[in-house]
């Protein structure tokens, strides 16, 4: 066997890895990896008690942590919470509602307000560790389907928020653990 004509496969082989690898790495750039960037993936929710239907939820928060001071206390917490992609990808710019679910069974179009709510931000420090906890909503509406496209309720708009209770710790001003959990809140219930 002759060691030229090896070296030339070993070669290909080479930069067909490096071809690929280089192809992969804007896609794993996509996630924001600062510490205090953290995002909310909106599709965990399906049965949506209020809408009568199953709504296939899609879309994506964007929170960032910061220090900041609310009536002279200094808190460690969210700044900046954005309803940045929905159902088709991200949210136009120009309007004050986003596309974040089409419904199932009726077709229905589920528009939320890019206006998200922050409620309740509790923090506790000790010695530089900390932990917090702070409360988002945002409201999502679901018009009838225009005729001549049927509905099983024309006339009837869904109303409904959504809520996500976030945990987090945090050590010298930056989050070292993010957890939020999801709840649906139907419009008479008692929601904060």
């Amino acid at each position: 066997m002759n060691p030229l004509i090896q070296l030339n496969r070993q070669l290909q082989y080479l930069f067909i890895a490096v071809l690929l690898a280089c192809f992969a790495i804007p896609a794993m750039g996509e996630r924001d990896k600062t510490p205090n960037h953290k995002e909310i993936i909106i599709n965990s929710i399906r049965q949506v008690l209020c809408a009568s239907e199953q709504v296939d939820l899609r879309g994506e928060l964007k929170l960032k942590f910061e220090d900041r001071e609310i009536f002279g206390i200094r808190q460690f917490g969210p700044v900046d919470v954005k309803l940045e992609k929905g159902f088709s990808g991200a949210c136009p710019s120009t309007e004050e509602t986003c596309l974040v679910g089409i419904g199932k069974t009726t077709g229905r179009r589920y528009v939320a307000s890019k206006r998200i709510e922050t409620r309740g931000l509790e923090t506790h420090e000790l010695n530089g560790l900390g932990v917090g906890t702070v409360k988002l909503r945002f409201r999502v509406t679901g018009n009838p389907n225009p005729p001549p496209q049927g509905d099983p309720t024309p006339g009837n708009i869904v109303r409904f928020k959504l809520l996500y209770t976030v945990s987090y710790k945090f050590s010298n001003n930056k989050v070292t653990f993010f957890k939020a959990t999801p709840d649906i809140c139907c419009r008479g219930s008692g929601c904060y």
